[in-house]
Protein backbone atom coordinates (compact mmCIF):
# COMPACT_ATOMS: atom_id res chain seq x y z
CA UNK A 1 0.00 0.00 0.00
CA UNK A 2 1.31 3.47 -0.87
CA UNK A 3 2.09 6.26 1.53
CA UNK A 4 -1.24 7.71 2.75
CA UNK A 5 0.42 11.11 3.17
CA UNK A 6 1.11 11.24 -0.55
CA UNK A 7 -2.52 10.45 -1.25
CA UNK A 8 -3.60 13.27 1.04
CA UNK A 9 -1.11 15.70 -0.46
CA UNK A 10 -2.32 14.91 -3.96
CA UNK A 11 -5.91 15.66 -2.98
CA UNK A 12 -6.31 19.41 -3.39
CA UNK A 13 -9.90 19.48 -4.55
CA UNK A 14 -12.27 22.33 -5.01
CA UNK A 15 -15.26 20.22 -6.02
CA UNK A 16 -18.87 21.21 -6.47
CA UNK A 17 -21.36 18.85 -4.87
CA UNK A 18 -24.98 19.77 -5.55
CA UNK A 19 -23.83 23.37 -6.22
CA UNK A 20 -22.03 23.55 -2.86
CA UNK A 21 -18.20 23.78 -3.04
CA UNK A 22 -16.23 21.49 -0.76
CA UNK A 23 -12.58 21.69 0.19
CA UNK A 24 -9.89 24.38 0.26
CA UNK A 25 -11.17 27.80 1.32
CA UNK A 26 -14.76 26.59 1.11
CA UNK A 27 -14.53 24.31 4.13
CA UNK A 28 -16.25 25.47 7.32
CA UNK A 29 -14.38 28.07 9.37
CA UNK A 30 -12.58 27.37 12.68
CA UNK A 31 -15.07 29.66 14.41
CA UNK A 32 -18.02 27.63 13.10
CA UNK A 33 -16.29 24.40 14.10
CA UNK A 34 -15.89 25.67 17.67
CA UNK A 35 -19.39 27.17 17.87
CA UNK A 36 -21.31 24.25 16.31
CA UNK A 37 -19.18 21.35 17.51
CA UNK A 38 -18.44 20.25 13.92
CA UNK A 39 -16.22 17.15 13.76
CA UNK A 40 -12.62 17.77 12.67
CA UNK A 41 -11.10 14.39 11.69
CA UNK A 42 -7.96 15.04 9.64
CA UNK A 43 -9.15 12.98 6.68
CA UNK A 44 -12.49 14.79 6.30
CA UNK A 45 -12.96 18.16 4.63
CA UNK A 46 -16.40 19.33 5.73
CA UNK A 47 -18.38 21.82 3.66
CA UNK A 48 -21.18 24.24 4.58
CA UNK A 49 -24.36 22.71 5.95
CA UNK A 50 -26.69 21.09 3.41
CA UNK A 51 -29.66 20.79 5.74
CA UNK A 52 -30.77 20.12 9.28
CA UNK A 53 -33.46 18.27 11.16
CA UNK A 54 -34.75 18.45 14.70
CA UNK A 55 -31.49 17.12 16.17
CA UNK A 56 -28.93 16.69 13.40
CA UNK A 57 -27.08 18.52 10.65
CA UNK A 58 -25.88 17.24 7.28
CA UNK A 59 -22.76 18.47 5.46
CA UNK A 60 -21.22 17.59 2.09
CA UNK A 61 -17.78 16.23 2.88
CA UNK A 62 -14.65 15.05 1.09
CA UNK A 63 -13.10 11.87 2.47
CA UNK A 64 -9.43 12.60 1.71
CA UNK A 65 -8.36 9.02 2.38
CA UNK A 66 -10.69 7.44 -0.18
CA UNK A 67 -10.91 10.51 -2.44
CA UNK A 68 -14.67 10.42 -2.58
CA UNK A 69 -17.51 12.72 -1.70
CA UNK A 70 -19.78 11.69 1.17
CA UNK A 71 -22.49 13.21 3.34
CA UNK A 72 -21.67 13.71 7.01
CA UNK A 73 -24.44 13.77 9.58
CA UNK A 74 -23.71 15.05 13.09
CA UNK A 75 -25.74 15.45 16.24
CA UNK A 76 -26.50 19.01 17.30
CA UNK A 77 -24.01 20.09 19.96
CA UNK A 78 -26.82 21.09 22.35
CA UNK A 79 -28.18 17.55 22.34
CA UNK A 80 -24.92 15.87 23.34
CA UNK A 81 -25.73 16.39 27.03
CA UNK A 82 -28.76 14.09 26.70
CA UNK A 83 -27.95 10.38 26.81
CA UNK A 84 -31.20 9.54 24.98
CA UNK A 85 -30.30 11.67 21.96
CA UNK A 86 -26.70 10.47 21.81
CA UNK A 87 -27.82 6.83 22.11
CA UNK A 88 -30.50 7.33 19.48
CA UNK A 89 -28.07 8.96 17.04
CA UNK A 90 -25.51 6.17 17.40
CA UNK A 91 -28.26 3.56 17.12
CA UNK A 92 -29.43 5.22 13.87
CA UNK A 93 -25.94 4.93 12.40
CA UNK A 94 -25.53 1.32 13.55
CA UNK A 95 -28.93 0.21 12.27
CA UNK A 96 -28.54 1.98 8.94
CA UNK A 97 -25.05 0.54 8.56
CA UNK A 98 -26.42 -2.99 9.01
CA UNK A 99 -29.27 -2.53 6.52
CA UNK A 100 -27.34 -3.30 3.35
CA UNK A 101 -29.87 -2.80 0.57
CA UNK A 102 -29.81 -0.99 -2.80
CA UNK A 103 -32.57 1.39 -1.65
CA UNK A 104 -31.09 2.23 1.76
CA UNK A 105 -28.27 4.74 1.79
CA UNK A 106 -24.99 3.02 2.84
CA UNK A 107 -23.09 4.22 5.93
CA UNK A 108 -19.29 4.40 5.67
CA UNK A 109 -17.98 5.53 9.04
CA UNK A 110 -19.15 6.22 12.62
CA UNK A 111 -17.20 8.31 15.09
CA UNK A 112 -17.39 10.55 18.16
CA UNK A 113 -15.34 13.74 18.56
CA UNK A 114 -13.36 14.63 21.66
CA UNK A 115 -16.16 17.01 22.63
CA UNK A 116 -18.65 14.15 22.51
CA UNK A 117 -20.37 14.93 19.20
CA UNK A 118 -21.25 11.70 17.36
CA UNK A 119 -21.20 11.72 13.56
CA UNK A 120 -21.33 9.31 10.68
CA UNK A 121 -20.65 9.51 6.96
CA UNK A 122 -22.80 8.01 4.23
CA UNK A 123 -23.22 8.03 0.49
CA UNK A 124 -23.89 11.48 -0.93
CA UNK A 125 -26.94 11.16 -3.18
CA UNK A 126 -27.01 13.35 -6.28
CA UNK A 127 -30.63 14.32 -6.70
CA UNK A 128 -33.51 15.68 -4.67
CA UNK A 129 -36.16 14.58 -2.22
CA UNK A 130 -39.43 12.95 -3.22
CA UNK A 131 -41.08 16.00 -1.67
CA UNK A 132 -39.45 18.20 -4.33
CA UNK A 133 -40.28 15.63 -7.01
CA UNK A 134 -43.96 15.66 -6.08
CA UNK A 135 -44.15 19.44 -6.26
CA UNK A 136 -42.86 19.62 -9.82
CA UNK A 137 -45.70 21.28 -11.83
CA UNK A 138 -45.03 18.86 -14.69
CA UNK A 139 -46.24 16.04 -12.42
CA UNK A 140 -49.64 17.34 -11.43
CA UNK A 141 -51.88 15.07 -9.31
CA UNK A 142 -53.86 12.74 -11.54
CA UNK A 143 -51.39 12.93 -14.44
CA UNK A 144 -50.13 9.72 -16.01
CA UNK A 145 -46.51 10.82 -15.42
CA UNK A 146 -47.05 11.36 -11.70
CA UNK A 147 -48.88 8.09 -11.12
CA UNK A 148 -46.68 5.90 -13.30
CA UNK A 149 -43.32 7.29 -12.16
CA UNK A 150 -44.50 7.85 -8.60
CA UNK A 151 -45.60 4.24 -8.22
CA UNK A 152 -42.25 3.01 -9.55
CA UNK A 153 -40.51 5.07 -6.85
CA UNK A 154 -43.03 3.81 -4.29
CA UNK A 155 -42.26 0.16 -5.14
CA UNK A 156 -38.55 0.75 -4.50
CA UNK A 157 -39.33 2.32 -1.12
CA UNK A 158 -41.43 -0.77 -0.36
CA UNK A 159 -38.40 -2.92 -1.16
CA UNK A 160 -36.34 -1.00 1.38
CA UNK A 161 -38.99 -1.11 4.10
CA UNK A 162 -39.74 -4.81 3.54
CA UNK A 163 -36.03 -5.62 3.88
CA UNK A 164 -35.79 -3.57 7.08
CA UNK A 165 -38.79 -5.44 8.49
CA UNK A 166 -37.06 -8.71 7.65
CA UNK A 167 -34.12 -7.48 9.72
CA UNK A 168 -36.40 -6.49 12.61
CA UNK A 169 -36.44 -2.71 12.08
CA UNK A 170 -39.45 -0.42 11.57
CA UNK A 171 -38.79 3.08 10.22
CA UNK A 172 -41.64 5.12 11.80
CA UNK A 173 -40.97 8.30 9.82
CA UNK A 174 -41.90 7.52 6.24
CA UNK A 175 -42.50 10.77 4.37
CA UNK A 176 -41.45 12.35 1.04
CA UNK A 177 -38.68 14.41 2.69
CA UNK A 178 -36.96 11.19 3.82
CA UNK A 179 -36.83 9.68 0.35
CA UNK A 180 -34.10 10.73 -2.06
CA UNK A 181 -34.62 10.34 -5.80
CA UNK A 182 -31.33 10.24 -7.71
CA UNK A 183 -30.66 11.61 -11.15
CA UNK A 184 -30.38 8.14 -12.68
CA UNK A 185 -33.28 6.26 -11.15
CA UNK A 186 -31.77 5.64 -7.71
CA UNK A 187 -34.18 5.74 -4.78
CA UNK A 188 -32.93 5.82 -1.19
CA UNK A 189 -34.89 5.68 2.05
CA UNK A 190 -33.12 8.01 4.46
CA UNK A 191 -33.19 9.16 8.10
CA UNK A 192 -33.59 6.15 10.37
CA UNK A 193 -33.37 8.34 13.48
CA UNK A 194 -36.83 7.29 14.73
CA UNK A 195 -36.45 3.64 13.75
CA UNK A 196 -37.27 0.96 16.30
CA UNK A 197 -36.07 -2.58 16.70
CA UNK A 198 -38.82 -5.17 16.89
CA UNK A 199 -36.76 -8.29 17.58
CA UNK A 200 -33.96 -7.16 19.93
CA UNK A 201 -33.19 -4.32 22.27
CA UNK A 202 -31.59 -1.11 20.93
CA UNK A 203 -27.93 -1.30 19.99
CA UNK A 204 -27.18 1.63 22.30
CA UNK A 205 -29.32 0.70 25.30
CA UNK A 206 -32.83 1.17 26.64
CA UNK A 207 -32.35 4.92 26.99
CA UNK A 208 -32.12 5.33 23.22
CA UNK A 209 -34.70 7.56 21.61
CA UNK A 210 -36.39 4.64 19.85
CA UNK A 211 -37.79 3.45 23.19
CA UNK A 212 -39.16 6.82 24.30
CA UNK A 213 -42.90 7.10 24.88
CA UNK A 214 -45.02 9.81 23.30
CA UNK A 215 -46.04 10.67 19.72
CA UNK A 216 -43.32 9.76 17.25
CA UNK A 217 -42.98 10.60 13.58
CA UNK A 218 -44.32 13.40 11.39
CA UNK A 219 -47.96 14.31 12.16
CA UNK A 220 -49.08 14.50 8.52
CA UNK A 221 -48.08 10.85 7.97
CA UNK A 222 -48.54 9.32 11.44
CA UNK A 223 -50.42 6.11 12.04
CA UNK A 224 -52.88 6.37 14.98
CA UNK A 225 -50.70 4.14 17.15
CA UNK A 226 -47.76 6.51 16.57
CA UNK A 227 -49.84 9.48 17.65
CA UNK A 228 -50.98 7.53 20.75
CA UNK A 229 -47.33 7.22 21.70
CA UNK A 230 -46.92 3.64 22.98
CA UNK A 231 -43.85 2.15 21.21
CA UNK A 232 -44.89 -1.38 22.21
CA UNK A 233 -47.98 -1.10 19.99
CA UNK A 234 -46.00 -0.08 16.91
CA UNK A 235 -45.06 -2.83 14.49
CA UNK A 236 -44.63 -3.48 10.76
CA UNK A 237 -48.22 -2.37 10.11
CA UNK A 238 -47.25 1.08 11.39
CA UNK A 239 -44.94 1.40 8.39
CA UNK A 240 -47.72 0.05 6.16
CA UNK A 241 -49.73 3.11 7.18
CA UNK A 242 -46.73 5.35 6.49
CA UNK A 243 -46.37 3.86 3.03
CA UNK A 244 -50.11 4.26 2.52
CA UNK A 245 -49.75 7.94 3.45
CA UNK A 246 -47.00 8.28 0.83
CA UNK A 247 -49.22 6.60 -1.73
CA UNK A 248 -52.10 8.88 -0.71
CA UNK A 249 -49.98 11.94 -1.51
CA UNK A 250 -48.65 10.51 -4.79
CA UNK A 251 -52.22 9.87 -5.91
CA UNK A 252 -53.98 12.99 -4.62
CA UNK A 253 -51.34 15.62 -3.95
CA UNK A 254 -52.66 15.89 -0.40
CA UNK A 255 -51.88 14.35 2.98
CA UNK A 256 -54.20 11.85 4.72
CA UNK A 257 -55.29 14.29 7.42
CA UNK A 258 -56.06 17.15 5.05
CA UNK A 259 -54.60 20.64 4.85
CA UNK A 260 -54.62 21.47 8.57
CA UNK A 261 -51.49 23.41 9.54
CA UNK A 262 -51.66 23.18 13.34
CA UNK A 263 -49.51 20.27 14.52
CA UNK A 264 -51.46 19.65 17.73
CA UNK A 265 -54.73 19.42 15.79
CA UNK A 266 -53.18 17.05 13.28
CA UNK A 267 -51.81 14.81 16.05
CA UNK A 268 -55.32 14.62 17.56
CA UNK A 269 -56.75 13.69 14.15
CA UNK A 270 -54.06 11.05 13.75
CA UNK A 271 -54.77 9.63 17.22
CA UNK A 272 -58.43 9.24 16.26
CA UNK A 273 -57.61 7.92 12.78
CA UNK A 274 -59.57 10.71 11.07
CA UNK A 275 -58.20 10.14 7.58
CA UNK A 276 -59.88 12.18 4.84
CA UNK A 277 -61.42 9.60 2.45
CA UNK A 278 -59.33 9.32 -0.70
CA UNK A 279 -62.53 9.74 -2.76
CA UNK A 280 -62.90 13.23 -1.30
CA UNK A 281 -59.24 14.09 -1.84
CA UNK A 282 -59.40 13.01 -5.51
CA UNK A 283 -62.91 14.15 -6.47
CA UNK A 284 -61.54 16.70 -8.95
CA UNK A 285 -58.86 14.51 -10.54
CA UNK A 286 -59.07 11.20 -12.45
CA UNK A 287 -57.80 8.31 -10.32
CA UNK A 288 -58.70 4.67 -11.05
CA UNK A 289 -60.98 3.09 -8.47
CA UNK A 290 -58.60 0.12 -7.99
CA UNK A 291 -55.81 2.47 -6.91
CA UNK A 292 -58.08 4.34 -4.51
CA UNK A 293 -59.08 1.03 -2.94
CA UNK A 294 -55.40 0.19 -2.32
CA UNK A 295 -54.83 3.55 -0.64
CA UNK A 296 -57.96 3.18 1.47
CA UNK A 297 -56.90 -0.17 2.86
CA UNK A 298 -53.32 0.93 3.52
CA UNK A 299 -54.38 3.91 5.70
CA UNK A 300 -57.04 2.20 7.77
CA UNK A 301 -56.98 3.48 11.38
CA UNK A 302 -56.91 -0.02 12.90
CA UNK A 303 -53.69 -1.94 12.16
CA UNK A 304 -55.61 -5.21 11.68
CA UNK A 305 -57.61 -3.64 8.83
CA UNK A 306 -54.51 -2.65 6.83
CA UNK A 307 -52.38 -4.83 4.60
CA UNK A 308 -50.67 -7.16 7.09
CA UNK A 309 -47.24 -6.77 5.43
CA UNK A 310 -45.44 -4.36 3.15
CA UNK A 311 -45.01 -7.14 0.60
CA UNK A 312 -48.79 -7.53 0.27
CA UNK A 313 -49.24 -3.79 -0.20
CA UNK A 314 -46.45 -3.83 -2.77
CA UNK A 315 -48.02 -6.72 -4.68
CA UNK A 316 -51.36 -4.90 -4.80
CA UNK A 317 -49.66 -1.89 -6.39
CA UNK A 318 -47.77 -4.11 -8.83
CA UNK A 319 -51.01 -5.81 -9.85
CA UNK A 320 -52.56 -2.41 -10.44
CA UNK A 321 -49.62 -1.39 -12.64
CA UNK A 322 -50.09 -4.56 -14.68
CA UNK A 323 -53.81 -3.94 -15.02
CA UNK A 324 -54.31 -0.78 -17.02
CA UNK A 325 -52.49 2.24 -15.63
CA UNK A 326 -51.36 3.28 -19.09
CA UNK A 327 -54.87 3.65 -20.49
CA UNK A 328 -55.72 7.21 -21.59
CA UNK A 329 -58.60 9.11 -20.02
CA UNK A 330 -61.38 11.20 -21.53
CA UNK A 331 -63.80 13.60 -19.82
CA UNK A 332 -67.44 14.17 -20.81
CA UNK A 333 -69.83 16.89 -19.70
CA UNK A 334 -73.30 16.11 -18.32
CA UNK A 335 -75.65 15.15 -21.16
CA UNK A 336 -72.84 14.29 -23.59
CA UNK A 337 -73.27 10.97 -25.41
CA UNK A 338 -70.23 8.68 -25.04
CA UNK A 339 -71.40 5.82 -27.29
CA UNK A 340 -74.43 5.71 -29.58
CA UNK A 341 -76.73 2.77 -30.24
CA UNK A 342 -76.23 1.27 -33.69
CA UNK A 343 -72.85 2.90 -34.29
CA UNK A 344 -69.69 0.90 -35.00
CA UNK A 345 -66.97 1.15 -32.40
CA UNK A 346 -63.67 -0.36 -31.34
CA UNK A 347 -63.31 1.10 -27.82
CA UNK A 348 -64.50 0.20 -24.35
CA UNK A 349 -64.68 2.44 -21.29
CA UNK A 350 -64.31 2.25 -17.51
CA UNK A 351 -65.68 5.04 -15.34
CA UNK A 352 -63.08 6.72 -13.12
CA UNK A 353 -65.35 9.42 -11.68
CA UNK A 354 -68.90 10.56 -12.30
CA UNK A 355 -71.86 8.47 -13.51
CA UNK A 356 -73.47 7.41 -16.79
CA UNK A 357 -76.80 6.07 -17.99
CA UNK A 358 -77.15 3.27 -20.54
CA UNK A 359 -80.36 3.18 -22.58
CA UNK A 360 -81.99 1.79 -25.72
CA UNK A 361 -84.49 3.59 -27.91
CA UNK A 362 -87.70 1.56 -28.32
CA UNK A 363 -90.48 3.02 -30.49
CA UNK A 364 -88.96 6.45 -30.10
CA UNK A 365 -88.78 6.24 -26.30
CA UNK A 366 -85.58 5.93 -24.25
CA UNK A 367 -85.57 2.76 -22.13
CA UNK A 368 -83.00 3.01 -19.32
CA UNK A 369 -81.00 -0.20 -18.91
CA UNK A 370 -78.60 0.75 -16.12
CA UNK A 371 -77.00 3.60 -14.19
CA UNK A 372 -73.25 3.17 -13.88
CA UNK A 373 -70.72 4.67 -11.48
CA UNK A 374 -66.95 4.70 -10.83
CA UNK A 375 -65.48 1.25 -11.48
CA UNK A 376 -68.18 0.15 -13.96
CA UNK A 377 -67.26 -0.71 -17.56
CA UNK A 378 -69.27 -0.51 -20.77
CA UNK A 379 -68.84 -0.94 -24.52
CA UNK A 380 -66.65 -4.03 -24.13
CA UNK A 381 -68.39 -6.07 -26.86
CA UNK A 382 -67.07 -3.69 -29.51
CA UNK A 383 -63.53 -4.79 -28.64
CA UNK A 384 -64.25 -8.42 -29.42
CA UNK A 385 -67.01 -8.56 -32.01
CA UNK A 386 -67.62 -6.51 -35.14
CA UNK A 387 -71.15 -5.65 -34.06
CA UNK A 388 -72.98 -2.30 -33.86
CA UNK A 389 -73.42 -0.81 -30.41
CA UNK A 390 -76.38 -2.43 -28.64
CA UNK A 391 -77.17 0.65 -26.51
CA UNK A 392 -76.29 4.29 -25.98
CA UNK A 393 -74.44 5.66 -22.96
CA UNK A 394 -74.73 9.28 -21.82
CA UNK A 395 -72.93 11.11 -18.99
CA UNK A 396 -75.33 12.02 -16.17
CA UNK A 397 -72.76 14.41 -14.68
CA UNK A 398 -69.17 15.44 -15.52
CA UNK A 399 -67.55 12.04 -16.01
CA UNK A 400 -64.00 10.79 -16.59
CA UNK A 401 -63.40 7.40 -18.20
CA UNK A 402 -60.44 5.18 -19.01
CA UNK A 403 -60.39 4.19 -22.69
CA UNK A 404 -59.32 0.77 -23.99
CA UNK A 405 -59.14 0.26 -27.75
CA UNK A 406 -58.93 -2.96 -29.75
CA UNK A 407 -55.22 -2.58 -30.53
CA UNK A 408 -54.31 -2.24 -26.85
CA UNK A 409 -56.49 -5.23 -25.96
CA UNK A 410 -54.88 -7.38 -28.66
CA UNK A 411 -51.44 -6.50 -27.34
CA UNK A 412 -52.55 -7.36 -23.81
CA UNK A 413 -54.10 -10.76 -24.57
CA UNK A 414 -51.70 -11.94 -27.21
CA UNK A 415 -53.30 -10.77 -30.46
CA UNK A 416 -53.91 -13.88 -32.53
CA UNK A 417 -52.92 -16.39 -29.87
CA UNK A 418 -55.10 -18.96 -28.15
CA UNK A 419 -55.92 -16.61 -25.25
CA UNK A 420 -57.42 -14.05 -27.63
CA UNK A 421 -59.33 -16.77 -29.49
CA UNK A 422 -60.78 -18.07 -26.22
CA UNK A 423 -61.87 -14.60 -25.09
CA UNK A 424 -63.55 -13.92 -28.42
CA UNK A 425 -65.32 -17.30 -28.39
CA UNK A 426 -66.70 -16.58 -24.91
CA UNK A 427 -67.83 -13.14 -26.00
CA UNK A 428 -69.56 -14.57 -29.07
CA UNK A 429 -71.39 -17.13 -26.94
CA UNK A 430 -72.54 -14.43 -24.52
CA UNK A 431 -73.66 -12.29 -27.44
CA UNK A 432 -75.65 -15.16 -28.99
CA UNK A 433 -77.39 -15.87 -25.68
CA UNK A 434 -78.29 -12.20 -25.29
CA UNK A 435 -79.75 -12.16 -28.80
CA UNK A 436 -81.87 -15.24 -28.04
CA UNK A 437 -83.25 -13.64 -24.89
CA UNK A 438 -83.97 -10.41 -26.73
CA UNK A 439 -85.77 -12.19 -29.61
CA UNK A 440 -87.74 -14.32 -27.16
CA UNK A 441 -88.96 -11.18 -25.45
CA UNK A 442 -90.03 -9.67 -28.75
CA UNK A 443 -92.05 -12.80 -29.74
CA UNK A 444 -93.93 -12.66 -26.45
Amino acid sequence: MGDMRKIEESAKPVYVIESIPVGGDHAVSPEEIAREGIPTPAHLRIGPELGRGAMGHVHPTLDRNLLRHVALKRLDLAHTVHEMYVGGFIAEAQMTGQLEHPNIVPVHELGVTKSGVPYFTMKLVQGGSLDTWLRDPWRAPGSEERIEQGLEIFLKVCDAVAYAHHRGVIHRDLKPENIMVGDYGQVYLMDWGLAKLTKTRPASGKSAQMEAKGPVGTPMYMAPEQAAGDPDKMDERTDVFGLGALLYEIVSGRCPYGDIQKINVMVKMARKGQVVPIEEATKSIPVPMALKEIVTRAVQPRPEDRYPTVLELQEAVRSFLRGGLHLPTETYEAGQVIIEEGAQGDRAYMIVSGSCRAYRTVDGTEETLATMHAGDAFGEMALLLDEPRAASVVADEPTTVLVLDKKTLDEGIGGGGWTAAMVRAMAQRFHDLEQQVRESGIRR
